[in-house]
């Protein structure tokens, strides 16, 4: 069962006027409900970018359109694409010129009930984050003003920006507000998993032995995935360091980068386990190609260091192949239907 999220537009414009007065949705919007499980909570939602049809199509259309990049080559929907939860197929995405990143595309959807963005949880919303992957050398590599400019000598893209936000030049807020409106209402949660809990399907033996694994702790035999990986996300959307040994490549800290606190040295977001099947490969740097072998790095002695997460097993979980097998068919009941490819 779904519940639909509304935030009162009128009352919402009437009261945000003198602070947000060019956020206020034009007359003649049409609201949209944001559709959520009821076993969500319910989503803190922007109180200054009310969901509306206008804005959500403006922003899906700036997603798959490459005029944000610098040379016209590539779209956010060129890392991000749809079939892979909106994540990408490879380690690494390759951008501009075929520059490589430096971290795994991370998959967009259900980011209504997240409030730190990135693997290092730089970003505090996400009207901010949109914005820098444009304006990443190794991404998109736009100058930010050159984009507003083109935006601004479309015909289309100002009649579109109008409907959506009121007469006035296209700015970098309109965008970044435009793409977050359009990416609140991509929700996840259509999953074999979801279709058992509401008892319209059942799991195969295989399937309930890995869901007993991934809801019972280690020191009582399970694998004790639910205590990072928790909640109706799979996530507990912390950060923590996983027992990863640090890719001399690519020299990443994690959050550590971004706190300089050494308890926050590689540290990483705890993704999503939704979908997880079709967001391979996994971790910060894409370094494991197949579920199997995450099950196998947890599974095995984790690598030391005064961060790692103490709600893990450092000597790994030494569970039999029987169980690592339950596990991943678990996992795989967590796949949405909507991002498989037909």
């Amino acid at each position: 069962m779904l519940r639909k999220i509304l935030v009162p537009i009128a009352a919402l414009a009437a009261a945000l006027s003198c602070l947000h007065g060019e956020n206020k949705p034009p007359a003649g919007s049409t609201p949209v409900p944001l559709k959520t499980p009821k076993d969500f909570p319910i989503p803190k939602l922007p109180a200054d970018n009310a969901l509306t049809k206008e804005r959500i199509a403006l922003g899906d259309k700036l997603f798959h359109d490459t005029i944000l990049s610098i040379d016209g080559t590539i779209s956010c929907a060129a890392c991000h694409v749809v079939e892979f939860a909106f994540s990408d197929d490879v380690d690494l995405s390759r951008g501009f010129e075929g520059r490589l990143g430096k971290r795994n595309s991370m998959p967009l959807f259900n980011l209504a009930w997240k409030d730190q963005f990135f693997w290092d949880g730089r970003a505090k919303t996400l009207r901010e984050q949109v914005l820098e992957p444009i304006q990443d050398h190794l991404e998109m590599a736009a100058n930010l003003d050159r984009v507003i400019y083109r935006l601004n000598r479309s015909k289309i893209y100002r009649d579109d920006f109008k409907k959506a936000y009121g007469p006035g030049q296209i700015t970098k807020k309109k965008l970044g507000l435009a793409l977050e409106n359009f990416l609140l209402t991509i929700v996840s949660h259509d999953s074999k998993y979801d279709r058992v809990v509401a008892k319209k399907e059942t799991f195969t033996k295989p399937e309930k032995r890995g869901h007993s694994l991934f809801f019972t702790p280690h020191q009582k035999g399970g694998a004790g995935c639910f205590e990072c990986h928790s909640g109706p996300h799979f996530s507990d959307f912390e950060f923590r360091n996983n027992g990863l040994s640090l890719a001399d490549d690519l020299r990443d800290f994690g959050v550590f980068k971004v706190t300089g606190k050494e308890e926050d040295r590689l540290k990483f977001a705890t993704p999503s386990l939704r979908n997880i099947l079709i967001t391979e490969p996994y971790m910060h740097d894409g370094r494991l190609a197949k579920i199997e072998d995450v099950v196998k790095h947890y599974n095995s002695s984790l690598h030391k260091s005064p961060s790692l997460d103490p709600k893990l097993k450092a000597e790994g979980l030494g569970l039999s192949k029987d169980d690592q097998a339950a596990l991943v068919a678990f996992l795989k009941t967590l796949t949405d239907p909507r991002f498989r490819l037909e």
